[in-house]
């Protein structure tokens, strides 16, 4: 790697490492073909980090790859994103940077504006996405647009999920039914047409909880104009070997990126992933969550939870018929909701930003009988 592209890299993250209430680093080693060259070593670096900031989200990842005989692979993506919610429904939009390079290329940017919009009804989340924004591949101005729509199910320790993209490439190309008399030369006839692609994305993906282990693969299809019609997949393990560091192995076979226009290719690595520390947190314990439960009627209960890690809660069980209830942040990790429930014993799980239901932490669990688990929350 040289000196210069991680600089670049470690740069651009910095910033968002600093302030992040979660971060992680990835280095790891393997092997590597990229589109139309030859089979190399490669050795990776990686950062990826997400700060929430009241009512905003700020994400940004980095990857950079050596490939020992060719040079250096790059990409960096960062996001800042307004988001809320409301009776189940969730809204998040904001503006987008990427940023990539290939080996022996100079690098693309590419910005845009982005929004989803999207539900969770029991176990199924649904979610709709678009965006558009411009780029300049090769020196060429090209603007783009991305629409997608995705579905999500939650069965406890499996996740499934599949999603159907189409990303639009606007730009021109040459013409080829122009010819030139040089004795009797025009400058009132453009040499370029306007040209519009449209390249689709259609793909699977599970996730398996293990009791050791976190198993993840993807596979899809991508077919499009002036495109060959082609598989991707990857397969992903996650081994916790500590608190805070994991053994991380990855195969895949990426497709090219048509915004940024840089290479796709097969890929084989074994690394590490370490979870580095929220540095507000510094001296600060994380006990167990607690729950606070006032009674104000015989029917109408307020419930506090302590859920530290995250800007946004939601809550749902037999008390919402299943159904996702935002809960009001009251700042340091703590979140309340009104609730109508008689006297009893309801199961319960909650949900941190935009990640998975879980059983309250600190609360009596059972299992839920589709192989997860739920809390038992006493009024």
């Amino acid at each position: 790697m040289t000196a210069r592209s991680a600089g670049v890299l470690i740069l651009a993250l910095v910033p968002a490492v600093v302030g992040a209430q979660r971060a992680s680093l990835m280095t790891g080693g393997g092997v590597a073909q990229l589109d139309q060259l030859s089979t190399e070593p490669i050795s990776t670096l990686g950062l990826a980090a997400t700060a929430p900031l009241g009512p905003l989200a700020f994400e940004v990842t980095g990857t950079t790859t050596n490939y020992r005989d060719l040079g250096n692979a790059n990409r960096v993506r960062s996001a800042l994103f307004l988001t809320g919610g409301q009776r189940g429904w969730r809204v998040a939009g904001g503006p987008v940077l990427t940023m990539g390079s290939t080996v022996r290329e100079a690098w693309t940017t590419a910005w845009s504006g982005a929004i989803a919009v999207g539900r969770e009804v029991g176990r199924l989340d649904f979610e709709v996405r678009a965006a558009e924004g411009l780029t300049q591949p090769g020196g060429q101005r090209v603007s783009f647009g991305r629409r997608g729509v995705a579905m999500g199910l939650d069965l406890g320790p499996v996740q499934l999920a599949t999603r159907l993209d189409q990303t639009v490439i606007r730009d021109s190309t040459l013409r080829d039914d122009v010819f030139f008399d040089p004795e009797s030369p025009r400058t009132d006839i453009s040499i370029f047409t306007d040209r519009v692609r449209r390249v689709h994305d259609a793909a699977l993906a599970v996730e398996v909880a293990l009791p050791s282990a976190l198993v993840s693969a993807t596979i899809g299809r991508r077919a499009g104009d002036d495109i060959a019609t082609q598989t991707f997949w990857s397969f992903d393990l996650d081994v916790p070997v500590a608190e805070v560091a994991s053994i991380v192995f990855n195969a895949s076979r990426e497709p090219a990126d048509v915004v940024l226009g840089l290479r796709g290719g097969r890929t084989t690595t074994l690394g590490f992933r370490f979870a580095l520390p929220d540095p507000r947190a510094a001296g600060r314990l994380r006990p167990e969550a607690p729950v606070v439960i006032e009674r104000e009627t015989a029917t109408r209960v307020r419930i506090v939870l302590v859920l530290p890690g995250g800007s946004r809660a939601r809550l749902m069980g037999e008390m919402t018929g299943w159904q996702p209830m935002e809960l009001e942040s009251l700042g340091h990790g703590k979140f309340q909701g009104w609730f109508l429930a008689p006297a009893g014993t309801y199961r319960i799980n909650v949900a941190l930003d935009d990640g998975p239901w879980i059983a309250p932490p600190g609360m009596p669990r059972a299992e839920d009988g589709f192989g997860g688990m739920v809390g038992l929350l006493e009024l």
